[in-house]
């Protein structure tokens, strides 16, 4: 008998990344390329961090630790928590899987949003869940109301994602305080902050409180984004120890490496550098808004280093288009938007050029 994989592996979608540059410069023959499409910061890493990189080299013949007790202590002054109630992980990725695996039996429920990162979906197929997707709320954010509506007795888990991917909307606190108040105590909620730091501090929830008050809380967050480590693979993740103890049982050994730790390390100690790339992200991202709401297209509201815009017509074809122009953006396509392209937020001088190149391409001008 032919030898197959289990049912749930089978059937899995696999994931769809963003077009690489090495593959749009490939399909245009252009090798002047920018990529808005992955929301990777083109303001790059710290200088700190990029010497931290060279130092890493010493480093390269010894196993890394696999909790580095330096980098928690970072963490941990980060957040207020104490560091037993924090892992380190291979991108956020990792540790979204790894709270499936840990505390999700085949056949239970797992509740996500949609649309939103596809990872969620993913997560339940691998354990053999049962997944549960639940619709935005009109404004684009997680609709919390909906999600406790869908919450059974075989509900072990739930994934949020604030602000959610594709469209950087955020549910504000008053919505999350309700949730924790109904939300069952044997079900595990995974928040995935991966855009969290984007999200100004009057519109984002207190997740560490949540986590203070020894409610079922994990949250995942990753160096990725803000501090420009995608390629490095490093995240980490809060909860109360008890939670987060079986995901460390679970985990690879060394599924950090370090040239990620002592790179995550130097990002978090150069706090002038990030502040700026924060303020020029948000003053970026507003700017871009608004130059598409002078064009004529809606956006959601986005507390991300994105903006989704609304295209009305195929976000396939304008993002061929574009890429003809040489810039790579992400149509929301995969996520159920087929008429939005999601734009990553870049330095004004790069979506100066950007915006010239969609006029031409939308035929505004």
């Amino acid at each position: 008998m032919r030898l197959k994989p289990r049912p749930e592996i089978d059937a899995l979608p696999p994931y769809v990344p963003g077009t690489s540059l090495e593959e749009a410069r490939e399909a245009t023959g252009h090798q002047r390329m920018v990529k808005l499409a992955s929301n990777e910061s083109l303001w790059g890493p710290s200088p700190e961090a990029l010497a931290a990189l060279q130092r890493s080299l010493g480093q390269v013949p010894l196993y890394p630790p696999m909790q580095d007790p330096q980098l928690i202590r970072q963490l941990a002054q980060e957040t207020g928590l104490p560091g037993d109630h924090i892992i380190l992980g291979n991108g956020a990725d990792e540790l979204l899987r790894l709270a499936a695996q840990a505390y999700v039996n085949p056949g239970e429920e797992i509740i996500f949003p949609t649309p939103s990162f596809s990872a969620y979906y993913q997560c339940a197929r691998l354990v053999g869940a049962s997944p549960k997707p639940v619709p935005l709320g009109e404004d684009g954010a997680n609709d919390l109301d909906a999600v406790l509506s869908q919450v059974t007795a075989n509900t072990r888990l739930v994934y949020l994602c604030a602000p959610n991917n594709p469209t950087g909307a955020a549910f504000p606190r008053a919505r999350w305080q309700a949730y924790l108040e109904r939300v069952p105590e044997n079900v595990l909620t995974v928040v995935d902050g991966a855009y969290l730091e984007f999200c100004p501090d009057e519109v984002r929830p207190d997740f560490i409180q949540a986590i203070r008050t020894a409610k079922p809380v994990l949250l995942v967050r990753t160096f990725s984004k803000l501090y420009a480590l995608a390629g490095l693979r490093i995240g980490w993740a809060a909860g109360r120890p008890e939670l987060v103890a079986p995901l460390l049982k679970a985990r690879d050994p060394f599924s950090v490496s370090w040239p990620a730790i002592l790179a995550a390390r130097a990002s978090l100690a150069d706090k002038p550098y990030f502040a700026r790339v924060l303020e020029e992200t948000a003053e970026a991202r507003r700017w871009l808004t608004q130059e598409m709401a002078a064009r004529g297209y809606s956006t959601f509201t986005s507390h991300a280093n994105f903006v989704t815009v609304d295209v009305r017509q195929s976000a396939q074809e304008i993002a061929q288009a574009m890429m003809a122009q040489g810039f790579v953006v992400r149509p929301a396509t995969s996520f159920g938007l087929p008429s939005h392209v999601r734009i990553t937020v870049a330095p004004k001088t790069i979506l100066l050029d950007f915006l010239d190149a969609w006029d031409r391409v939308l035929g505004i001008r």
